[in-house]
């Protein structure tokens, strides 16, 4: 029987696709966990920074406080593996099987165990080979983005300042983030805790993409919905009939040759984040990951198909991207 030859990393984007050394260049793993009751909600950075100031991390954020958290660490306490989704910094692992930490830092300890089951990872094609679509074989972006899994269950507990918290019947999400930078202005969103479909998750990223010595206006976003994942993005001739925001909410109004979706995302307060810039993490982003959006699905002629509220979602708007829908 012949061996099956592991697919390109291309094809993989949960594995680390930088080189060995590479230059101006960042990596992210983005892991976002809420437990059972909604009453615990973390999301764990890990990655790795080339530049002038070289170094892996780790960033924490608690939605409930809005406390962040940034604990360096030297670039080769950064591990990786090739041939497997499997990313070390420190004491601490991330794979697609578990997440174990050992974090001491000013005001949080963090240790302990979380397992990751029943991943969704987002499909791939031969000419979508990941959520970028083609643009994914371009190999000049600025910053390249993945989506590792859109819901999965978790289990387990990390001991975080003393005190055992349980994610036993959790839910879990990852994504990631790669390049040189991460764009000027962009609008980011995501939930997957519907109570009107357990299992959809949904997420939008609208963005200023840099394109060679200019650039142009461009979103990504997917549903999962009774276990079809429905794409609207730049690259499939979806589009963007309305986008507004506001110091309440956030509208958006998608649409392709199949579906219509309306996106409301109400804002809250959020914590700060280290972004990259030419491959340094110098840059501050608010993120809140206790927002809340709800989204309307119809078909072409507007037949009703889903309608849903997402908890515990995350936004970020950076920058102001709808000057580019206008």
């Amino acid at each position: 029987m012949q061996a099956r030859l592991p697919l390109p990393r291309l094809f993989r984007p949960s594995v680390y696709q930088g080189g060995k050394n590479p230059e101006n260049y960042f990596e992210g793993w983005y892991f976002k966990l809420v437990n059972a009751a909604g009453t615990q909600i973390w999301s764990v950075i890990p990655g790795v920074s080339f530049s002038g100031d070289t170094h892996s991390f780790v960033q924490v954020i608690h939605a409930n406080t809005g406390k962040t958290w940034y604990n360096r660490y030297g670039p080769e306490a950064f591990t990786f593996s090739r041939s497997r989704f499997s990313v070390g910094v420190g004491p601490n692992t991330f794979s697609s099987e578990k997440m174990v930490l050992d974090l001491d830092m000013e005001e949080l300890e963090i240790e302990g165990t979380v397992f990751l089951e029943e991943l969704h990872p987002y499909p791939f094609r031969l000419l979508a080979p990941g959520i970028m679509g083609w643009y994914g074989y371009v190999p000049f972006m600025e910053c390249y983005h993945g989506v590792v899994s859109m819901q999965h269950r978790i289990r387990g507990s990390f001991r975080i300042n003393g005190k055992d918290i349980s994610f036993d019947g959790g839910k879990g999400y990852i994504e990631k983030d790669w390049g040189q930078s991460m764009p000027s202005d962009w609008i980011w969103m995501q939930s997957n805790h519907f109570g009107e479909d357990d299992r959809a998750s949904f997420m939008l990223s609208v963005a200023r993409i840099p394109w060679r010595r200019s650039f142009f206006p461009g979103f990504l976003s997917f549903l999962l919905h009774e276990g079809k994942v429905i794409r609207f993005a730049t690259y499939n001739r979806s589009v963007i009939r309305r986008i507004e925001v506001n110091d309440e909410d956030v509208q958006v109004e998608l649409s392709n040759r199949r579906y219509r979706l309306k996106v409301r995302a109400m804002r809250q307060d959020g914590g700060t984040l280290k972004a990259p810039r030419h491959g340094s993490m110098d840059r501050e982003i608010t993120e809140s990951i206790v927002s809340s959006l709800t989204l309307d699905l119809s078909d072409s002629r507007g037949k009703a198909l889903f309608r849903g509220k997402g908890q515990y979602a995350g936004l970020e708007i950076e920058g102001d991207v709808t000057r580019y829908f206008s």
